[in-house]
């Protein structure tokens, strides 16, 4: 099975389908002869699009956070809150058989646009769809920092860290590590009290390796 969460919201019901686009920043030049060439650039911006089937009753095959069942309108008030915050979240995809995790991916995205469907067909439940743009960090970048290497050295560094809730190890790596996808380094140095990496809980302090 596997799992999909917007930041702190999971879905109850895994999408069928998910469609990641990487863009293309490549660009045709015309010269002055009449010929063309092709400037190959860095890949764009990675779009995700998917349609997610948000019950209003109970299913055996829906998996909810702390097991705790919500109706359609929680979630969609949570993605129109979601929306409205202008962050950046985390959506994770997670493939697990037992508490093998077989992949997980991470990227942080923001939420461009979505669309709710309701329909007879699907009696009571609701449809929502959903495209993202991956968010990647910008700015300056200065190459003296001032900090002398023992001052490096001698900086206090995180050991542990108190589960908040919401939190995935892939948001706590990215927290730590800046990059999402270190998230098995903390859930080695974890094993004996994280028995599902897709499920930490709130309060649980854990060691940032």
């Amino acid at each position: 099975m596997y799992e999909v969460w917007l930041g702190e919201i999971k879905l109850p019901v895994a999408p069928e389908k998910i469609t990641i686009t990487t863009g293309s920043l490549n660009e045709t030049v015309t010269l002055v002869e009449g010929g063309e060439i092709n400037l190959i650039r860095s890949p764009g911006l990675r779009t995700i699009s998917f349609e997610a089937l948000i019950p209003n009753t109970r299913y055996p095959f829906a998996s909810y956070l702390y097991d705790e069942f919500k109706n359609a309108d929680y979630y969609k008030d949570a993605v129109a809150a979601l929306k409205e915050s202008k962050k950046v979240l985390a959506f994770v995809i997670t493939r697990v058989m037992g508490n093998k995790v077989f992949n997980y991916t991470g990227i942080s995205a923001t939420l461009e646009d979505y669309r709710f469907t309701e329909s007879a067909q699907e009696g009571y439940d609701l449809k929502i769809a959903f495209t993202l743009k991956e968010y990647r960090t910008f700015g300056a970048v200065f190459r003296d920092t001032g900090v002398s290497e023992r001052e490096t050295q001698n900086a206090p560094k995180a050991d542990s860290h108190t589960v908040l809730r919401g939190e995935s190890l892939w948001l706590i790596a990215k927290k730590y590590y800046g990059d999402g996808s270190k998230w098995r380094q903390i859930y080695e140095a974890n094993k004996n009290t994280i028995s599902d990496p897709n499920r930490i809980r709130e309060g649980m302090n854990i060691i940032i390796p």
